[in-house]
């Protein structure tokens, strides 16, 4: 990737390119973006720019130049350390990015945003001066913050930018603690009554403000009160035929009744919502291009949210009546009976003593301790999943005699096995075996780890060490598990990761870890490819590869299964071959199984690091000692 080429212009001439922002007319600029974003603003800030070139001003032509770039680049609230990328990417070259701005550049923008009193240009240059400050500075910090806090909470003005700066202010006032709680609190206090005043002309704005508030769990104490005003929504909604909008807000309104403790509320709401759906199956029958096939999704779909209410509230709503009716008319339809759809729940865990444990485990350290203690929170042995698998097939005999079918997300069979032969699971059994490995035990583990351990540890993380991409790269390039010509690709995988992006961390990582296992079998000399009848060498796929004794003996028992258990396997997640073939949906890239995908391959990539590190060390104190010894001799 190509940065940006930067001059020396503003270090060269700093006291004129200042003097000239004072009279660049930013104000004027600003006075016709209060509805716009930040693409829009950057665009009217290049043609000023542009104008004041043209008249030979190049003091002002520069500083508007600078504020324009600022602008471009695009926010990622998620990305905690470093949220700014580039506006386009383009045949290996892209936009500005945050570090491609000179010192000099930054210096100037933390000497001016003060002065502005624009909300989103404020706070973009605050920020980018507190994300490339090499000392974080609390009052720029707040700045940001409060910048954000001051934009518009109104449908009129609400677009997605703003979304993205309110998400962020309240990020930064979570980071900072005590210092953001008040702001926290305002900011809460706002959004709440944004919702109590909105109106159905405003469309999903309130909706949308409403999920903000439960994804950052904020509002709990006003649940009752934004569930009434989102059910009001949504049956207005629903008065005007309005279907994909009333269901929304019905959803949204049963989750706020459920927060609140209102769960026949909930429940009214949940059946309201599926009702919702048969509405529009019967509308989209009745207009004059009737589908069947659309008909029947909106069944199925009302189907899905009735088998959501407990059944301890179904008898009140007469749901088992109605979910037999609606799969008649599913049949009817054409569709396949979902009689299979059924959730398992499980009582609550509590995982409290975990969370602590893992962020006292990687907070107040060093980087480089942090990421090490990160990378070994958890460790799986395979050894014992086994034991573990062998005794819960012989402790339940006639279930493990059952055989058993493996559906996918979408309702393909995916995989069968036979269930054991006797009472006893024996060397004939080990397709069971396996699958109990992989479905009861260690399935289970990674999503506990993942909740419990490694999702809080990696928010300690993110708030005392700010990564960035560059350090990623760097730490894959001195890993010697990572193959040479992959430290790029690796390191943006596990960059994407540490912002909390696992989709496009997991379709980076996938094959890379693939390629990992295919180079070193090959540095020792094992053959990795098939020749067929017609002279043509194609290399085999990670399933055949990891199932090589000689996988076990390079990478160790308890990484050739993790490998196998989450890329290659049809039991588990099967990563590798779900993204190879276009079968992972965004629900999965979230999942718990993407999170501890990334973090698998971090510890592989930190711990390999670590060890030659170490080595290194060991290596240089015993010369150091041979020399000592040489020069006593």
């Amino acid at each position: 990737m190509t940065n940006t080429s930067r001059d020396s212009f503003v270090e060269d001439n700093y006291d004129k390119v200042l003097d000239a922002f004072t009279r660049c007319g930013w104000q004027e600029i600003m006075d016709g973006m209060s509805d716009k974003g930040y693409a829009s603003i950057s665009q009217a800030f290049h043609e000023a720019a542009t104008r004041a070139y043209d008249e030979d001003d190049q003091s002002k032509g520069k500083v508007l130049r600078l504020i324009a770039e600022a602008c471009s680049m695009t926010l990622s609230p998620e990305k905690r350390n470093n949220p700014f990328g580039p506006l386009w990417v383009v045949e290996g070259t892209r936009s500005i990015v945050s570090d491609d701005f000179t010192d000099a550049e930054i210096r100037l923008f933390g000497e001016v945003f003060e002065s502005i009193d624009r909300p989103l240009l404020k706070g973009r240059l605050a920020e980018l001066v507190w994300v490339r400050a090499k000392e974080i500075g609390v009052k720029t910090f707040l700045s940001v913050v409060d910048s954000y806090m001051q934009l518009p909470l109104d449908a009129d003005s609400w677009h997605s930018d703003i979304e993205k700066c309110w998400q962020r202010a309240i990020d930064l006032s979570r980071m900072i603690g005590p210092n953001g709680s008040n702001r926290l609190e305002q900011m809460e206090t706002s959004m709440v009554q944004a919702i109590k005043s909105a109106k159905v002309e405003d469309r999903f704005f309130s909706l949308r403000l409403s999920q903000t508030l439960r994804f950052n769990r904020l509002g709990e104490s006003e649940a009752a009160a934004i569930a009434g005003k989102l059910e009001c929504l949504a049956s207005e909604f629903g008065a005007t035929s309005d279907f994909h909008a009333s269901e929304s807000f019905y959803s949204s309104a049963a989750s706020w009744y459920k927060l609140a403790g209102l769960d026949d509320k909930c429940t009214e709401m949940t059946v309201a919502q599926a009702e919702t759906y048969v509405e529009e199956a019967n509308t989209r029958l009745s207009s004059n291009s009737p589908s069947y096939q659309v008909a029947a999704s909106f069944i199925e779909n009302s189907i899905k949210v009735l088998r959501e209410i407990p059944r301890a509230h179904r008898d009140r709503h007469q749901i088992e009546d109605r979910l037999q009716d609606l799969r008649s008319r599913l049949s009817e339809y054409g569709r396949l009976a979902l009689d299979e759809m059924a959730t398992v729940a499980f009582p609550p865990i509590d995982l409290s003593e975990s969370i602590e444990r893992a962020r006292a485990a990687v907070s107040g350290k060093t980087v480089l301790e942090a990421l090490v203690a990160f990378a070994n929170l958890h460790r799986v042995s395979a050894k014992k999943l086994r034991e573990m698998a062998l005794e819960s097939l012989s402790n339940s005999p006639l279930l493990a005699m059952i055989p058993k079918v493996t559906s996918s997300h979408d309702g393909r069979v995916i995989a069968k096995t036979p269930g054991i032969k006797g009472t006893r699971p024996s060397e004939e059994d080990e397709l069971e075996i396996e699958a109990e490995m992989a479905r009861t035990h260690y399935g289970p583990l990674v999503a506990l780890n993942v909740q419990g351990v490694i999702l809080p540890a990696l928010n300690i993380l993110n708030v005392e060490h700010r990564l960035r991409e560059v350090d990623f790269i760097e730490l894959a390039r001195r890993s010697p598990i990572v193959p040479v010509g992959r430290e790029i690709l690796f390191g943006k995988a596990l960059a994407h990761g540490y912002n909390w992006d696992f989709a496009a961390s997991i379709h980076l990582l996938a094959p890379q870890i693939e390629h990992i296992v295919r180079v070193h079998l090959k540095a020792a000399g094992v053959n990795t490819t098939n020749l067929d009848q017609n002279g043509i060498e194609t290399e085999k796929g990670l399933s055949a590869l990891v199932d090589l004794n000689e996988t076990e003996a390079i990478f160790g028992e308890d990484t050739r299964y993790e490998i196998k258990a989450l890329f290659c396997d049809q039991l588990g997640p099967n990563l590798r071959n779900n993204i190879a073939h276009g079968l992972f949906d965004d629900k999965q890239a979230q999942s718990v199984e993407a999170v501890y995908a990334w973090w698998f391959a971090l510890k592989l990539v930190v711990n390999t690091f670590w060890n030659s590190l170490s080595s290194d060390a060991a290596n240089q104190q015993e010369e150091h000692k041979d020399e000592e010894d040489s020069t006593q001799i």
